[in-house]
């Protein structure tokens, strides 16, 4: 075969369009198969062993109970009768979109891009996209409620915007750190483990900085913070000590601190992709960011796409587009 030949362009050329169209789902099932193992939800089931849930009553006890027309496996709830299949309490039940159209989507959702480009790259409608990112925020929903960080832990606080002010009678932008302005506090530690939470408007008091944190912080441990007074109860409290590097920008400051506030610039970055958001959906965002950066910190030891896929169809889960 001569050097720049495609042996196969004039066959794929002289295909009709419904012949290529197979072609072009046949190759993305060898291409998935090749990097994810699976082509489809039902065989990425099985391969990371999801058992079977009845989606009205929970049991997982059950029994075959046929295939459906279109050939998947069925089964009976050995409790309450409820006939369903292995995705029925899933985030894919009922989607008549390929496996590979989903892939799509998950990688770009692993790079934040905007509705827009996700409706481009994977032919899907705005609703669809945004049904999507709504189901897969679904299943990180009270992922940081259990989440504690130990040993040497950085913590700060970011500000944003506040859209919902807007629609405010006699709204008027204030300057500084005002009520208009949504505080996240964020923090993270020495092995990795971050964490990003609402805490109120404007700079935030001591009590409110000590509610947000008293649970997801290890007793006696060591703070690492840029002097906000506001932490010195919390540190109090739960009896840890502290190292403060007060923000004047000074090398020392800079160095010791570029941790925490390389976080705050991510989150920043992050949620500014999200002008315009709801803030009833702001702790799903966050939820999502503190996830998606523990994903990718094991990125080496675990593909970031394989570990998500893997996530979602194990857990047990169901987000349905609210009516009007």
């Amino acid at each position: 075969m001569s050097k720049g030949v495609n042996p196969f362009q004039d066959s794929v050329f002289s295909l009709p369009a419904e012949d290529f169209a197979l072609l072009q789902d046949a190759i993305a099932i060898r291409l998935n198969k090749e990097k994810y193992g699976s082509s489809s939800f039902e065989e990425l089931a099985e391969q990371y062993g999801r058992k079977s849930v009845c989606p009205s009553c929970g049991s997982h006890e059950s029994a075959l109970n046929g295939k459906t027309p279109d050939g998947k496996q069925r089964y009976i709830c050995n409790d309450c009768g409820q006939i369903y299949t292995i995705l029925s309490d899933s985030i894919f039940h009922s989607t008549n979109k390929s496996f590979d159209t989903w892939v799509r989507y998950l990688v770009l959702m692993t790079f934040n891009v905007p509705l827009e480009m996700t409706e481009t790259l994977c032919s899907i409608s705005h609703p669809t996209a945004m049904l999507w990112r709504r189901k897969i925020f679904a299943t990180v929903d009270g992922y940081q409620n259990h989440l504690v960080l130990h040993g040497r832990i950085w913590i700060d606080e970011t500000y944003v915007f506040d859209s919902t002010v807007l629609h405010e009678d006699g709204f008027k932008k204030k300057r500084g750190l005002s009520n208009n302005l949504l505080c996240i506090v964020v923090a993270i530690d020495t092995f990795g483990n971050s964490y990003a939470e609402i805490c109120g408007h404007g700079r935030p008091s001591s009590t409110r900085i000590y509610k947000t944190l008293r649970n997801h912080i290890h007793s006696g441990s060591t703070i690492v913070h840029d002097g906000e007074k506001a932490h010195a109860f919390l540190i109090q409290e739960l009896h840890c000590t502290e190292e403060k590097y007060i923000a004047d920008n000074s090398p020392e400051y800079l160095k010791k601190m570029a941790l925490i506030n390389n976080m705050c610039a991510w989150l920043k970055r992050y949620l500014y992709r999200f002008i315009g958001m709801n803030t009833e959906y702001m702790p799903s965002y966050l939820n999502w960011f503190v996830y998606l950066y523990r994903v990718k910190s094991a990125k080496e030891k675990w593909p970031t796409i394989s570990r998500i896929l893997r996530h979602l169809i194990l857990t047990e889960t169901t987000f349905k587009r609210k009516r009007p």
